[in-house]
């Protein structure tokens, strides 16, 4: 990752290591933004961003717990974060988890409250839902998305 960060032209980074099969959180940014860590674990990184114009905003990447029975945790720490602050907020990366029935491709299905518990977190931080675009990704193993699990 420290060759694409500086080949991209990124002058800072923060990096959450991995934890048994768990993925790396990595985040990057131009010296442009003026970046203040707020919070992080394995399973987020929280920042204050603050641009050249003095326009702030919080970015969180945040990464859902590969445990179902664990992601409540997550909704709750979501939950903590929109209180303490009044800040714009993104908060990006993998949430392990659907919004809705419709969203699952193939498998087993989930449990309703497990698939109710994420939209009402989203609901009650107030943040929306970008929506999936593109027709192909990593998570689409380099198959067609008709085909994902």
């Amino acid at each position: 990752m420290e060759v694409i960060r500086v080949k991209l032209g990124f002058t800072g980074k923060l990096v959450v290591d991995s934890v048994g099969r768990s993925g790396v959180l990595y985040f990057m940014w131009k010296n442009l933004i003026d970046v203040s860590l707020l919070s992080y674990s394995r399973f987020h990184i929280d920042v204050k961003m603050v641009s050249q114009r003095d326009v702030s905003w919080r970015w969180t990447c945040f990464y859902g717990n590969p445990k179902a029975s664990q992601r409540p945790h997550g909704w709750t720490l979501l939950r903590r974060f929109c209180s303490i602050s009044y800040l714009p907020w993104v908060c990006v990366r993998d949430f392990n988890e659907i919004l809705c029935s419709e969203e699952k491709l193939g498998g087993s299905l989930r449990p309703q409250a497990q698939i109710e518990e994420f939209p009402a977190a989203i609901d009650d931080c107030g943040l929306q839902d970008m929506g999936f675009r593109s027709p192909r990704s990593p998570r689409c193993n380099k198959r067609e998305c008709a085909n994902m699990v």
